[in-house]
């Protein structure tokens, strides 16, 4: 299976006091069938906004579509300005309002086209060098060394590399002899916790004694 993939994606935006909406930092990659957005704790999108109702929308993944509804909330939802009375096809950066303060960005798979997937909850963008771990953004974003490091792993889910390999591509313009095993164990362990602060059941790199590391997404099910 290829490990490349597009992936449509919403982004969070809040309104600040001057008046301008700016991102939150917030992102959620459109995986699933269907996406529940609302202010109760079991949705897939949590936004504690009183305005927004526990339960105010929905987006319907049908092949390469998707289609926003309005689950009965309360204030309203609404498309560029427009209050969406029945299900409505989403294009590339339609802005979704849920409340006064808080709108979604659309962004469709085509604009997403530079992801990478790792057969698991792991996203890669290699122009942007940004990672999503179950539709979270890491933010602040991995260092040189880690990403580079990440998207060589994710390529090759579950295959074990050395510590020599791993160096060479984690540090490509330094010498490999002068950089010690415990300097690329420290950096798959800052790696690690980096992709389990998002995701703690998983632990994504493991170490095999005597032969390297390697990368196993959690099992689909999850």
């Amino acid at each position: 299976m290829s490990v490349e993939t597009a992936q449509a994606m919403l982004v969070l935006y809040q309104q600040e006091s001057d008046g301008i909406p700016r991102t939150t930092g917030r992102n959620w990659i459109l995986k699933s069938p269907v996406t529940t957005i609302g202010r109760g704790e079991d949705n897939d999108i949590v936004i504690p906004d009183r305005w927004i109702s526990r339960h105010h929308a929905d987006i319907r993944r049908e092949g390469s579509n998707y289609f926003l509804n309005d689950l009965g909330s309360k204030n309203g939802l609404f498309v560029n300005g427009r209050r969406v009375t029945a299900s409505l096809l989403l294009d590339n950066d339609d802005r979704i309002q849920l409340s006064p303060r808080y709108h979604l960005c659309f962004v469709d798979a085509e604009a997403t086209a530079p992801l990478i997937q790792g057969q698991g909850h792991v996203l890669i963008d290699q122009d942007g060098c940004r990672v999503w771990v179950k539709g979270q953004e890491l933010d602040p974003p991995l260092s040189a060394a880690q990403f580079a490091l990440l998207q060589f792993l994710i390529q090759t889910p579950g295959r074990v590399h050395s510590r020599d390999v791993l160096r060479s591509v984690a540090w490509p313009d330094q010498d490999p002899s002068g950089i010690s095993d415990e300097a690329i164990n420290s950096l798959i362990r800052r790696l690690r916790n980096r992709l389990t602060e998002v995701d703690p059941l998983c632990r994504y790199i493991y170490a095999v004694r005597g032969h390297g590391f390697k990368f196993q997404p959690p099992s689909p099910d999850r």
